[in-house]
């Protein structure tokens, strides 16, 4: 998914700092030896093998410019992706950490129509992440700098229409409760209520979590969760959210005086 303006959303729910989210999946995890081949320059189905998801990262949207360069051979080109991570966390060092060297397939989309591509089939023997830097990254911010780089393919990237296969959301019912626990799932997929009900809290967050992206996946039919801006969840331009059936909405972590807060970066 594109962390982009949407055509039916208020421009003033949006966070000045927006972001893409990429998809990846280590190359053994894919159909390595029957995977899908391009058709009008255009791979349709699933890539993953059974029982495999795609993981997530959220970058800074204006620095995914995918870079195809000539190879050695005039038929051959080199895909490489530069994202950067805004903020360290916990977990975003770790996993980088863990998985530098790693070959992986990853799939963006493009800002102005939505459109996926992927990149790193194994034709190119995947897209080998590099670690660039840590630290400063445009803007002044701290940030982490990857680099996705691939082998010589006569196709480095290409359309990409099949569905991005993801480990299920968690599943919130509040129930009668305000709140609910955070876990190491990124997703969470807030049910319809019997009433009117509204999301105070998420609880059992830590340290270690500040800087994570997690998303809330709307629901509701009825009664749909109602989030409003807050010391806890702060809304770009104080604008309230319902968890209606077909909506999302994005919060980044962060550290406050008193706790911890949740600040919209993306909703739909």
């Amino acid at each position: 998914m594109l962390m982009n303006y949407q055509k039916d959303q208020n421009p003033h729910s949006k966070s000045s700092t927006l972001k893409f989210r990429i998809y990846l999946a280590l190359l053994m995890d894919t159909l390595i030896d029957s995977f899908p081949k391009a058709v009008n320059a255009t791979i349709s189905t699933n890539i993953l093998q059974p029982g495999k998801y795609f993981t997530y990262l959220d970058v800074v949207a204006k620095n995914l410019k995918p870079n195809a360069k000539a190879g050695e051979s005039p038929y051959e080109g080199k895909l490489m992706l530069t994202p950067q991570i805004e903020g360290i966390s916990k977990p975003s060092l770790a996993w980088v950490y863990a998985n530098i060297g790693k070959q992986v397939v990853t799939v963006w989309e493009r800002c102005s129509d939505g459109q996926k591509f992927l990149g790193g089939s194994p034709c190119s023997n995947g897209l080998t992440i590099k670690l660039d830097s840590i630290g400063g990254i445009d803007g002044g911010i701290d940030g982490i700098n990857l680099s996705l780089e691939g082998g010589e393919c006569p196709e480095p990237f290409v359309f990409y229409d099949a569905d991005i296969v993801l480990e299920d959301p968690a599943v919130v019912e509040l129930a009668a409760g305000t709140s609910f626990a955070i876990s190491t799932k990124y997703q969470y997929t807030m049910t319809d209520n019997a009433a009117a009900k509204s999301l105070l809290d998420i609880t059992g967050v830590t340290a270690g979590d500040v800087g994570r992206t997690i998303e809330l996946i709307g629901a509701g039919v009825n009664h749909p969760t109602l989030i409003e801006t807050s010391e806890v969840f702060i809304l770009n331009a104080g604008l309230s959210f319902s968890a209606k059936v077909g909506s999302t909405i994005s919060f980044q972590i962060t550290k406050t005086a008193t706790g911890y807060a949740f600040y919209e970066v993306y909703r739909s």
